[in-house]
């Protein structure tokens, strides 16, 4: 396989911050929520995706074959 630089750096980055944070899920997203209160100050607006259950109900929109 190829070798891929930008999947590297993230890979990298990743694991950095894990360390940085004692591998402690609670820490890392204590980290994000601050860091996503930081850009909402500056302005920045923040998109959360759909809820799952939504994205899936309305893919299945199609009417099902009519039987005989």
């Amino acid at each position: 396989m190829k070798e891929n630089e930008i999947l590297e750096e993230i890979h990298r980055i990743r694991a950095e911050h894990a360390a940085e944070c004692g591998y402690d899920a609670k820490v890392m997203f204590a980290r994000m929520d601050a860091e996503l209160e930081r850009l909402k100050a500056e302005g920045w607006q923040i998109v959360f995706p759909a809820p799952r259950e939504k994205q899936i109900a309305s893919s299945l929109r199609e009417e099902p074959p009519k039987t005989k």
